[in-house]
């Protein structure tokens, strides 16, 4: 069997000229005549996410629940540059064993003279007996499963392999669902997610085991249609005495009757309690005895049973005031009375705190007793966090 392997290096770096070895190989040699100068720290802040995602004003205040359309072909995964379409052969008892998945693509084309490129390095080795069924769908199966994708160049009959490619995510024309797909990938460690606000879609470069997840999880946000919309508020808190912040005729004069539960934290303790009334809600009571600066707020939007990461520091008031405090969102949305949350509470130095919440639709959720230290060295006084909680359902057009 002959194989054709051609392996293909984009550019060659040299500050001194093109080695020979460059040369020979037929590399584009690319020269740096002046040294690429740092970022200014302006250009490194900015955000095109910040204005919508910290402005609770986007969402609105009057509803507990809202209904968004999905049309479609919201939630489809498109690749790029795919190729052209494969030319028609039926495959008939292809086997092949221990073959690398690059080696093993050559030998499946080799009869329809098509040559296999790649971008170098190691591919999985893989076996397979008695294959059946039309070129392109084996050639989809097969790369698949030895974690590659491919495209197709008709007009040189050459077919490249390549272990990450660019997709598209279309998703609603709506911010609030681009966000808690955004989070929600992020939450899954995949880093490429690059937002088009215009086109309300998601841009990726993936592996397959990273499109399986995002596959996996646009498949879940379809199925059970629901995500859990947060309005989050960070405060701090200072004692108008040494004695500190009595929580506990705090919480007597608030009442205890308008709470439903409390956990406590490694640090700190959660607090569930009902809709009130913002003249009327815990913050406004904590008012008439202590100093209170809210100092980051912002919404966050997680899919049933996936996790967010809010980042306290990107939505501060004061950017200057907070530096890595974040919280790790992790939602379970049983019914609308019964919505389990988990939050974590991290810094770049490791974890604070943790807790499980369990609430309902219009609820509140508050954490209190968070030493303000935790955001900047020194600080004196205590954090408070609020999460409003309200539903986003999504409803598929003409039902």
């Amino acid at each position: 069997m002959i194989r054709k392997f051609a392996y293909i290096s984009v550019f060659c770096l040299s500050v001194l000229g093109m080695s020979a070895s460059c040369l020979a190989k037929n590399y584009i040699p690319f020269f740096l005549t002046h040294p690429v100068p740092n970022p200014t720290p302006a250009a490194t802040t900015l955000n095109l996410e910040h204005p919508f995602r910290c402005d609770v004003k986007e969402v609105g205040e009057q509803n507990i629940s809202m209904t968004i359309p999905v049309q479609e072909d919201d939630f489809t995964l498109v690749q790029f540059a795919k190729g052209d379409a494969l030319p028609r052969f039926e495959v008939n008892g292809f086997s092949f064993e221990d073959l690398p998945v690059d080696e093993a693509v050559q030998a499946l084309v080799d009869e329809a003279d098509i040559t296999v490129y790649t971008e170098g390095g190691a591919y999985p080795e893989m076996s397979g007996q008695d294959v059946y069924g039309e070129l392109s769908d084996v050639l989809d199966e097969l790369t698949k499963t030895g974690g590659v994708f491919y495209s197709y160049d008709a007009s040189q009959k050459a077919l490249q392999l390549s272990k990450n490619a660019r997709f598209e995510l279309k998703l609603p024309a709506n911010k609030l669902v681009m966000f808690a797909v955004l989070d929600a990938i992020r939450g899954a460690d995949i880093t490429t997610a690059t937002p088009d606000w215009h086109k309300s879609s998601v841009l990726l470069t993936l592996n397959q085991e990273q499109k399986e997840v995002v596959e996996q999880l646009v498949s879940g946000i379809v199925s059970e249609s629901q995500l859990l919309l947060l309005d989050i508020g960070v405060y701090q808190l200072n004692a108008r005495n040494p004695k500190g912040i009595q929580w506990q005729k705090v919480v007597d004069d608030f009442g205890v009757s308008r709470i439903h539960s409390e956990e406590s934290g490694l640090v700190g303790k959660v607090l569930t309690m009902g809709h009130h009334k913002k003249a009327d809600g815990l913050i406004n009571a904590l008012k008439q005895n202590y100093t209170v600066d809210k100092i980051s707020q912002g919404v966050a939007i997680v899919p049933h049973t996936w996790k967010m990461r809010f980042d306290v520091g990107r939505c501060a008031i004061h950017q200057k005031d907070i530096n890595s405090l974040s919280f790790l969102l992790n939602t379970n949305i049983q019914s609308s009375d019964v919505i389990e949350t988990n939050i974590t509470l991290d810094t770049l130095s490791g974890e604070i705190s943790a807790f499980n919440a369990i609430s309902g639709l219009d609820d509140e959720i508050v954490i209190l007793g968070i030493p303000a230290s935790v955001i900047q060295s020194g600080k004196v006084g205590e954090l408070l966090v609020t999460l409003k909680i309200r539903l986003i359902r999504l409803v598929s057009e003409g039902k």
